[in-house]
């Protein structure tokens, strides 16, 4: 029988006095006996991370089939610079402050937010946000979103589900990235000063 020590690092458990020649077997279980002087009150703010900061523009696919001509003047308002042209109007969706993302329970914590071009309606979430976007300009039978599936940011030229960067800031999943034939200046050469 070997004596393991185990140390909490704040994020996981580091484990020592395992032989060199050995290793633990996947899934095993133990039970440790610890001491009520281990433990501390969980701080709440260390449950949350920032996922986009305040300012940060968000979009909302949409096909819509009530009031086109006012839904695409706020697309135009903030639209996004993309190597593909979106088949969908695009909504602009700015961040009135912080957006964050409660790290166990992995859902967001309501935020203000509000359509790019249109200050006079403020948000509280932005589920809120989507399912109003849903409601003036689609039939969906229902209002019901998955924003973590349904809003996007813009990543290197691309729209990216948002749950992509969760996956990123809990998990350490890497966004993807461009290809070797891609060259990001190229689709910006038109904004350099001249």
């Amino acid at each position: 029988m070997s004596e393991l020590t185990l140390k909490w690092n704040g994020q996981s458990w580091e484990v020592s006095g395992v032989p060199e020649s050995m290793q633990l077997r996947r899934d095993s279980t133990f039970t440790v006996e610890a001491s009520e002087s281990v433990f501390e009150p969980a701080d709440a703010e260390a449950d949350i991370r920032l996922l986009f900061p305040k300012g940060t523009l968000l979009y909302l696919p949409l096909n819509p089939t009530k009031d086109k001509l006012r839904l695409r003047q706020l697309c135009q308002t903030a639209k996004p610079r993309l190597r593909e042209t979106s088949p969908k109007d695009l909504l602009p969706i700015v961040l009135d402050e912080d957006l964050r993302l409660g790290t166990y329970s992995r859902r967001l914590l309501d935020t203000a937010c509000h359509f790019a071009g249109d200050d006079s309606q403020t948000f509280k979430s932005l589920n809120d946000a989507a399912q109003t976007a849903l409601k003036m300009w689609t039939d969906r039978e229902t209002a019901a979103i998955g924003v973590f599936k349904e809003v996007r940011f813009v990543h290197d030229a691309e729209l990216l589900i948002i749950d992509k960067k969760r996956d990123e800031l809990l998990d350490g999943t890497p966004l993807p990235t461009p290809g070797p034939d891609i060259v990001i200046g190229d689709l910006f050469e038109d904004q350099a000063p001249k």
